[in-house]
């Protein structure tokens, strides 16, 4: 048995149910996808669930449906632990990126999220430019980063490698941790309130899952060690809820070798704060930083102030965004004209069938 504020329930979601949730139709909060199948949390206990034919028919994109962290009404099939899903709620927060490959789709990564913790292991795969991409993401999601240097036991200058992360991410908490030593695991938990919801993110085998162990005392992630090679390897496999002990619900997601950004103009804006107050010192407000006098962006760079290789990250990224846009925007309109023909099509069998 759940409380539903123990689940993160809160008035953002009591305010859109306008009377639906009653004996038979509750709300619950996804606790995990699995491959069309869901596991859920109410105040009925762990059900699982699946969607409704409506639901499912009335879904033309892959952020239509449930994903870890929404909530969802219900019904409860009489006798059983197995609901159907009728209506996801609308959500707070969306951790969403580019579905991989050429596909231009949203995959929501986690939904209704307070915070998200990205988690990079002190080992050759540790990349201050991945660390860019993923800030940018989570400050477009509307939930407040948070950066992990994990296996900090494995590294003899940790706080070097913290110093370099907090010169890319200004007012970002970044913690060294070890699940070995202990080292930042008291801290880490310090920063989620019995009310919050967490999301841990980063490539596979940083040690998101081993630290949400460190957070449950208790294994309840399998955990695998990296490759020879330094590599991650997959241990989680699909994105799961878990309630701490003493208040507060954390979400693992499985490691991404990929990460394509969706929608990041303002992710982009607050990752890189310090490239935009410059660029509002230029003399020419559509100035494109490249040999334009009075550029205040080339000056820093030239100077030092501003490393070369954080203005090319930022530019790449923008790039991606603004590719991105083009082919969202293009396939937004097959998506809408799918829509209407489908309705066109459903009105001319109700014509059909009244006819008779």
């Amino acid at each position: 048995m759940f409380r539903l504020e123990d689940l993160g329930w809160g008035p953002f979601f009591q305010q859109q149910l306008n009377g639906e949730a009653t004996a038979s139709f509750v709300p619950a909060r996804v606790a995990e996808e699995m491959k069309g199948a869901y596991r859920l949390y109410c105040e009925r206990g762990d059900l699982t669930a699946s969607l409704s034919g409506r639901l499912r028919h009335e879904a033309l994109t892959r952020d239509a449906v449930p994903t870890a962290g929404d909530w969802v009404l219900i019904t409860i099939r009489a006798g059983e632990q197995a609901a159907v899903i009728h209506r996801v709620l609308g959500r707070r927060t969306k951790l969403s990126r580019k579905v991989a490959g050429e596909r231009t789709d949203e995959q929501v990564l986690a939904a209704n999220v307070d915070k998200v913790f990205v988690v990079a292991a002190l080992n050759e795969e540790f990349n201050v430019r991945r660390i860019e991409r993923y800030l940018a993401a989570i400050w477009q999601s509307g939930a407040k980063p948070a950066v992990l240097l994990n296996k900090a036991d494995l590294c003899d200058e940790a706080n070097a490698f913290v110093r370099r992360t907090e010169a890319i991410a200004p007012g970002v908490p970044v913690l060294a941790t070890s699940t070995v030593t202990g080292l930042g695991v008291d801290a880490m938990r310090d920063k989620i309130d019995v009310r919050e919801t967490a999301a841990f993110a980063g490539s596979s085998g940083a040690g998101k899952s081993s630290l949400i162990n460190c957070l449950l005392s208790e294994d309840r992630q399998v955990v695998r060690d990296i490759r020879a090679d330094g590599k991650g390897r997959h241990a989680t496999t699909s994105r799961q809820i878990f309630i701490l002990p003493g208040g507060g619900v954390v979400i693992d997601t499985p490691g991404l070798r990929e990460l394509g950004l969706w929608r990041a103009e303002e992710g982009l804006e607050r990752t890189f704060s310090d490239i935009g107050s410059l660029a509002r010192e230029c003399t020419f407000r559509d100035c494109r930083h490249a040999s334009e006098p009075g550029c205040a962006v080339r000056e820093a760079i030239e100077e030092g102030a501003l490393p070369e290789e954080r203005y090319a990250s930022y530019r790449k990224l923008e790039r991606e965004r603004e590719f991105t846009a083009r082919r969202r925007d293009k396939a937004l309109e097959i998506a809408e004209k799918k829509r209407w023909k489908r309705i066109q099509m459903d009105n001319r069998q109700r014509m059909r069938f009244r006819r008779r």
